[in-house]
């Protein structure tokens, strides 16, 4: 797959359960912006260290993961009259940072749903992605821009889905309020139980109830059933002292770094005759 900013994919992941009200996490991770000189190395690493240690947890990676080329910057880099040497620099410079970036992550190997694609990233020569290249290491799914993802659990012969709508993000907001309503948004295209962006650097998370009806036996049985709106932090800093960066240039408010952290917890109940497996969803920044 020729890898890009404007690519949708759809995915599934098998979860087995083997404890009933035991959280599995789900961790989204993005806008690091690795080796700028504005990334907070530290909290970065602090957050590498929690989620060595973290139990039953699956990661996904929601772009810019480095700080390379945007969409302008890419033109410019990738204009014909370069020369083939500077070309095949600039590949091995991608090839080389995203293979070191992959490196730091590799304990999530076998744990990551897949990597959505930024709009910060070299395109080598070979049309493939510095995104594309990490999810060759990690072995795990190249998801584009947007992705329509199905978390399937598994406990006996009991199934229960939890699918989620991730775009790397759109659009700014100095007001927590009109960043997540761009993610409320999103349920307009699909309907899915969690919604994620990230892009603007916010950490935030809201939770609705939608209604539903569902049948049980002759009779109509009226479900509530959770949706989560998240946008999924940075490790960037905006306000270093004698340093510059976009955010100090349009006074733009600071932002909590890291990462959410979303609970999937199977659960089983009795109503009647009816044995229910399913997981609830809980959220924290």
């Amino acid at each position: 797959m020729i890898g890009g900013d404007s690519i949708f994919t759809i995915h599934k992941v098998d979860i087995e359960v083997t404890e009933i009200s035991k959280p599995i996490y789900l961790i989204p991770f993005g806008d690091i912006h690795r080796y700028t000189s504005l990334c907070d190395v530290d909290k970065w690493k602090e957050f590498l260290e929690w989620a060595k240690a973290k139990e039953r947890a699956y990661f996904l990676g929601m772009g810019d993961y480095d700080d390379l080329a945007s969409f302008s910057e890419r033109k410019i880099l990738q204009d014909y009259s370069l020369h083939e040497s500077t070309k095949e620099t600039l590949d091995e410079i991608y090839d080389k940072r995203a293979k070191k970036l992959a490196g730091e992550i590799e304990f999530m190997k076998g744990r990551v749903i897949g990597l959505i694609e930024g709009n910060h990233y070299g395109h080598l020569q070979s049309g493939t992605t510095t995104t594309q290249i990490m999810c060759n290491e990690l072995q795990c799914k190249y998801l584009g821009v947007s992705s329509f993802i199905r978390l399937s659990f598994h406990y006996g012969l009991k199934k229960a889905s939890i699918d989620i709508w991730a775009h790397h993000g759109r659009g700014a907001s100095r007001l927590v309020g009109g960043s997540l309503n761009t993610v409320q948004q999103m349920s307009d295209t699909a309907y899915a139980d969690i919604y994620l962006m990230g892009h603007d650097h916010k950490k935030s998370v809201a939770m609705r109830n939608r209604l539903s009806l569902g049948s049980g036996g002759r009779d109509l049985r009226l479900h509530s059933k959770k949706v989560l709106l998240g946008r999924t932090g940075s490790f960037l800093r905006g306000y270093v002292p004698d340093s510059s960066s976009y955010i100090v240039r349009a006074a733009l408010s600071p932002t909590d770094m890291g990462v959410i952290k979303i609970e999937l917890t199977p659960k089983r109940e009795q109503k009647g005759d009816n044995d229910l497996f399913y997981v609830d969803i809980h959220s924290s920044i």
